[in-house]
């Protein structure tokens, strides 16, 4: 009896991670698990290394047999003294600088995109002023100027201004619808195309051309009715009585054409008959992109 408490005493043990203990020697290691001898002196069920704690597999690592199949699943214990960590430094750095929530726009000229798009809007604000101010036939530099103290509100008050026309143009395009009968203004009348005019026939002169019409973007809309009543003799296949020797100059975005008559006339554009050296082409043109159109007397 004393032999068989010893022997028992003795007898090795490995614990399962459920708790159950495994008494015995092991007789079969394989790559799949271990098999314990039971209490009958037969090979028990096959155990997982999964299965068993790390103390039974620290203790079942001392055999030969199973060294090389429990190694890959021991934990490596944890090294409280941080012996083998790698001492981390930490550089100084250069850290960006918020801006000023209360510089306002200010703040934007302090980096290089910011005043990048500072000088666009600024450029955006003149070119914009400048446009005004040829279309409502003011200086464009002086609406330019005044932009620059007070911003989109200029641009705002010239475009709700009447377009400005000068009393002396005004009195010469009234001096050539009496003069010039194809070429009416609004209120004029039609008369021969040369003829004294009326101070020069007071003083007794001799008699003098009246001034040929000269139409400017901001004083006339250039659209498809100003073409029917203003120009009307130019347009047909072939120009009226009035407007035989005279042709037109007409400057746009292309450059200026020399034009002989009108084609025909679209509501967005026009199609007009013009001079290239010998040649006469047909050449289309929004009306968006006439600028200015100046009667002109040919040889």
């Amino acid at each position: 009896m004393l032999l068989v408490g010893l022997l028992a005493a003795t007898a090795e043990t490995y614990e399962l991670l459920d708790g159950q203990v495994m008494t015995g020697p092991p007789v079969s290691i394989t790559k799949d698990g271990v098999a314990f001898r039971d209490s009958t002196g037969s090979q028990g069920a096959r155990v997982g290394y999964t299965n068993l704690t790390q103390e039974a597999l620290r203790e079942l690592q001392k055999n030969p047999k199973a060294k090389k199949f429990v190694a890959d699943f021991i934990e490596a214990p944890l090294d409280s003294t941080n012996k083998n960590r790698v001492a981390f430094e930490l550089k100084p750095f250069e850290r960006l600088e918020k801006p000023d929530a209360k510089s306002g726009l200010g703040g934007l000229a302090k980096s290089g995109l910011g005043f990048l798009i500072l000088a666009l809007l600024f450029a955006a604000n003149l070119y914009s002023a400048y446009e005004v101010g040829i279309f409502r036939n003011y200086s464009p530099y002086m609406v330019a100027g005044i932009s620059v103290i007070l911003p989109i509100i200029t641009q705002i008050v010239f475009v709700c201004l009447p377009t400005y026309v000068p009393k002396s143009e005004d009195h010469a395009a009234n001096a050539t619808s009496e003069h010039v009968p194809g070429f009416t203004t609004a209120g004029g009348a039609g008369g021969a195309h040369q003829e004294a005019s009326p101070a020069a026939a007071a003083a007794g002169g001799p008699a003098a051309p009246a001034a040929l019409p000269h139409y400017k973007r901001g004083e006339f809309t250039f659209n498809k009715r100003f073409f029917e009543t203003k120009m009307g003799g130019f347009y047909g296949v072939r120009a009226a009585d009035a407007e035989k020797g005279y042709g037109f100059d007409l400057k746009s975005n292309r450059g200026v054409l020399t034009c002989s008559r009108i084609i025909r006339i679209n509501p967005s554009e026009i199609c007009l008959q013009v001079q290239r050296g010998a040649t006469m082409e047909e050449v289309s043109l929004p009306f968006t992109e006439i600028i200015e159109i100046e009667i002109k007397k040919r040889a």
